[in-house]
């Protein structure tokens, strides 16, 4: 009698621990880089190559920093408050910076600021979610893609609108929508001075638009570059333009890498920079030396995304890493880390599992296997209702529903197999 008190004591606080935890993934902020510490996507080489910008995760926040391309001298010039600053740019005067700030709702919104970090300034309006922005030539003004934040936080299909190309000025005045189109993604901004034009990326179409009669066409190498290129960069100084692509000895595997190349835009070759066995992202040209800086994700495609900060000869495609020296940081509160990391739907599948034994433990011995069946039922309910959500609903939902209907089935397996063993265990005692 006293073993059957503790062991309801013992189900009651499991079940206590599964529904807490359950809640907590449900209702709790589950954002991968809460509690990380480390480079954020987002690279700038300044006019002059002697400064170098990027963003760096620390406790709740991402702040802009600016570094010698060496890696030493790094000094913030943003401070956020528990908002993710990144993707900054150089003027092209080297006198200030742009960024993008984005809060917890995932809306990002355009700042400008000093080159040293001071008198900071909100540019674009908070009905508006900021993709990507460049600086014009003329050090003035900035040209960013947009969408409505509103539609932005639309499931995928529920959207009406798209991202269509915007003009303003540093002070955040004479803002100017620029193009009409919906388009589906705009990607990859670059700013051409030489041909007064903004190059982006649609998809798989690489576009222009004009400034001077302000219409939208096929960019000169669209169809030229592989179909599937992320990042792309421009330099008008070597006539090239640098881009990544699925590396060709990973198109037969389960998962792509991506490597960077360069291709000259007057002879038309194209050659592999790298070969890391990764994923490439940011590449920004040096303007006076003959270097691409650029973050490898080494961990793809787990998140949080960690990154290794390196720069790649285009000569002898040697590629070295960056070491940066960082200023001390702010810790972060080690138990709710500790406590955030812990709570998965690994840690939940295991606590769900052993309510499942101790419960067929519990029960009486003829009954051993009911509560598999219970969980078995659930499980196929599950299923009903993952392909019920993706049809009336939305299909990454249903996918959702479906992985949790997996796991309910792995544990009733695993609880159905413990039930076996303890009724053969029990048959043998009472012989």
């Amino acid at each position: 009698m006293k073993n059957k008190k503790i062991l309801v004591g013992v189900i009651g606080i499991v079940a206590l621990l599964l529904l807490s935890s359950i809640g907590y993934l449900l209702l709790g902020d589950r954002d991968a880089y809460k509690y990380y510490t480390g480079l954020g996507s987002g690279l700038a080489v300044s006019e002059d190559d002697q400064r170098i910008a990027f963003s760096y995760f620390n406790n709740e926040s991402s702040a802009i920093f600016t570094a010698n391309p060496d890696g030493s001298d790094v000094k913030r010039v943003s401070n956020p408050d528990h908002v993710y600053h990144t993707n900054p740019k150089f003027s092209p005067d080297g006198s200030r910076i742009l960024y993008l700030s984005r809060d917890n709702n995932r809306i990002q919104s355009l700042y400008t600021a000093n080159v040293d970090g001071t008198n900071p300034k909100k540019i674009s309006e908070s009905s508006q979610h900021v993709s990507e922005a460049v600086f014009s030539d003329d050090n003035e003004t900035i040209f960013f893609s947009g969408t409505p934040a509103e539609e932005f936080q639309k499931s995928e299909g529920e959207s009406q609108e798209g991202y269509d190309l915007f003009s303003v000025k540093i002070d955040g005045t004479s803002m100017q929508k620029l193009t009409d189109r919906d388009f589906y993604t705009m990607e990859s901004l670059v700013f051409s001075a030489e041909k007064k034009e903004i190059i982006f990326k649609d998809f798989d179409e690489l576009n222009a638009f004009n400034l001077e009669d302000q219409r939208v066409y096929a960019a000169d190498f669209n169809g030229k570059l592989p179909a599937d290129i992320f990042h792309l960069t421009l330099s008008p100084e070597k006539n090239a333009v640098a881009f990544t692509t699925i590396a060709e000895e990973s198109k037969d595997t389960s998962l792509y890498e991506y490597d960077l190349f360069l291709k000259d835009l007057q002879n038309g070759d194209t050659e592999r920079l790298t070969d890391l066995n990764s994923s490439v992202v940011s590449p920004v040209f040096f303007n006076n030396k003959n270097e691409i800086l650029f973050l490898e994700y080494i961990n793809w495609p787990k998140d949080p995304e960690e990154y290794k900060l390196r720069t790649v000869d285009l000569e002898t495609q040697k590629v070295k890493e960056v070491t940066l020296e960082m200023p001390e940081l702010e810790a972060s509160n080690f138990v709710m880390k500790a406590l955030d990391y812990s709570i998965n739907s690994w840690s939940v599948g295991l606590l769900y599992t052993v309510l499942l034994i101790l419960i067929t433990i519990y029960v009486v011995p003829g009954k051993v296997y009911l509560p598999s069946f219970i969980s078995l039922s659930i499980g196929m309910l599950a299923i009903v209702a993952s392909f019920a959500v993706a049809a009336m609903v939305d299909p990454w939902a249903g996918i959702g529903v479906g992985m949790l209907a997996f796991g309910l089935l792995v544990c009733t397996i695993i609880a159905f197999l413990f039930a076996l063993a303890l009724k053969f265990y029990r048959k043998g005692v009472q012989k």
